[in-house]
């Protein structure tokens, strides 16, 4: 089947070619969530592999490996996959990996001419970047791509990759039909005086205990029956724990509710029960945060607070997925056109009861919109004060047993010793409160209200960073001396 990339797809392509022709090794591609990296990803694997050139693309759960192989089969790519549970094939040009296995075979296949890493922010973890490392020494080319270039932390991806190309922004993509439009409601943030950071974002035991405790904003299934009854929604909540008492509350209310996350036995199924209106509400922690190429989704859920803008964007991204009727070929520009005359889902509606897209000064996370102008940059913003790891947070969240110490995933009872851990209650309460519309004015007016309290140079270049601005320092000056301007003309 003929491959017709969209002309911003394109232009990806040649910004990183000509990269490559100028010398850079290591080359990362940002572009939106929904922009369609996995296209770019299958034009780079079938035009390297025509060649007769070897490609590992490296993905990092098993629904982005079928993801990717539906994708590469409509278009007619052949390969092979590299994970556990699947049926391999050594001789195919193309190999689509598991990162964390391919990690441990990487003397089976030897190294690829072009090595394409999705969700590339991640390359910070142990595992990420000593794949990278060793494919860069024995000569390989490495391509990355994220929506949000720069690790949990705000730490840049500098070491990785030599340098950056941009894509079109999530505005001119919701313009152009790409992306749907949408509309979001937020409250003022819960109050989260004194839960630490772990790794740039809330320290997730305190945050669990605090949110299980407190909460968030407004009660959510009265906010999902009150805003988007009978959508199809995705909530991300703090823990398995927290989402489990919320997927409760969503059945004793009469909503069809699930719980999925990376240990459920039936992830597949309960996909493909969503995408079909069986389930109304899907709850995950982490498993549908970043590549998760889910269309049906039309509502998302935020139940959980952050600080990690990346995070944020990747949450609220998921929903911004048109959604066409079936029967659309959007492997080309014919099938993509006709799809985009015939409509787009409605309105796509974000439910932030966590306060993530609210300016700090309105007692929010300072997040913004979705599709606020963010600047991204390789040597990244200034590092937070954090406690803990690399700056990546796990998929899954871990327990250590109290008796034999033994580290595993979460389970009732320890693999090791058969130590019985205690039943926690799964009650969530929420703080009284409506979720209202934001409209853009009105974030614009609060950020300004923000911006009137930094006083000082510091404190401008310190919000300035946290707004994500490639220039801090330069709009601080800015900034001031139009202040200063304003003072002299209100004297005179």
């Amino acid at each position: 089947m003929a491959f017709v990339l969209r002309d911003y797809q394109a232009e990806i392509i040649r910004g990183a070619r000509s990269a490559m022709a100028g010398g850079a090794q290591s080359v990362l591609c940002e572009a939106p969530t929904g922009a369609g990296k996995t296209a770019l990803s299958a034009f780079m694997a079938a035009s390297t592999s025509r060649r007769g050139k070897r490609v590992v693309f490296g993905v990092h759960r098993r629904e982005l490996i079928t993801q990717t192989a539906k994708t590469f089969e409509k278009v007619g790519i052949p390969f092979g996959i590299i994970a556990s549970g699947f049926t391999g094939d050594r001789r195919q040009l193309v190999q689509i990996a598991s990162i964390p296995t391919l990690s441990k075979r990487l003397d089976w296949y030897g190294t690829p001419d072009l090595y394409v890493i999705d969700e590339c922010h991640h390359a910070g973890a142990k595992t990420w970047a000593d794949i990278i490392e060793r494919y860069r020494t024995e000569g390989a080319r490495n391509v990355g791509l994220s929506a949000t270039p720069e690790r949990l932390d705000g730490t840049g991806l500098g070491r990785w990759f030599e340098t950056m190309v941009r894509g079109p922004s999530t505005a001119w993509l919701i313009e152009q039909g790409y992306l749907s439009p949408y509309e979001m409601y937020a409250p003022a943030a819960p109050d989260l005086a004194g839960v630490r950071r772990t790794g740039g974002d809330f320290n997730r035991g305190q945050l669990e205990k605090k949110m299980n405790g407190v909460s968030v904003i407004g009660n959510a299934v009265e906010h999902y029956r009150r805003i988007a009854d009978g959508r199809r929604a995705i909530l991300f909540c703090v823990s398995i724990k927290h989402s489990l008492a919320v997927v409760d509350q969503f059945r004793a209310a009469g909503i069809r509710a699930a719980h999925i996350d990376g240990l459920s036995d039936d992830r597949d199924a309960l996909i493909r029960a969503f995408t079909r209106g069986e389930i109304q509400v899907l709850s995950s922690v982490d498993l549908v945060s970043e590549g998760f190429d889910l269309p049906a989704i039309e509502v998302a859920m935020m139940l959980r607070p952050t600080h990690s803008v990346g995070l944020y964007i990747q949450q609220v991204g998921r929903v911004l997925r048109p959604v066409y009727a079936d029967g659309f070929d959007l492997t080309t520009q014919a099938g993509r056109l006709d799809a985009i005359a015939a409509g787009p889902k409605p309105i796509a509606t974000i439910l932030d009861h966590a306060g993530n897209s609210r300016p700090k000064s309105a007692g929010g996370r300072g997040h913004g919109l979705p599709d606020d102008v963010r600047e991204w940059s390789l040597a990244g913003r200034e590092r937070k004060q954090c406690v803990g790891d690399d700056g990546d947070e796990p998929a899954v969240n871990v327990r250590q047993c109290p008796t034999c110490f033994r580290v595993h995933a979460p389970a009732p009872v320890c693999p090791k010793c058969g130590h019985v851990y205690p039943v926690l209650g799964r009650t969530v309460n929420e703080l009284e409160g409506m979720l209202e519309k934001i409209e853009k004015e009105t974030m614009q007016r609060e950020r300004r209200v923000e911006q009137g309290k930094a006083h000082t140079r510091e404190d401008l270049v310190a919000l300035g960073r946290a707004r994500n601005m490639r220039y801090p320092e330069l709009w601080a000056e800015k900034v001031i001396a139009a202040r200063s301007k304003k003072k002299t003309m209100y004297r005179g």
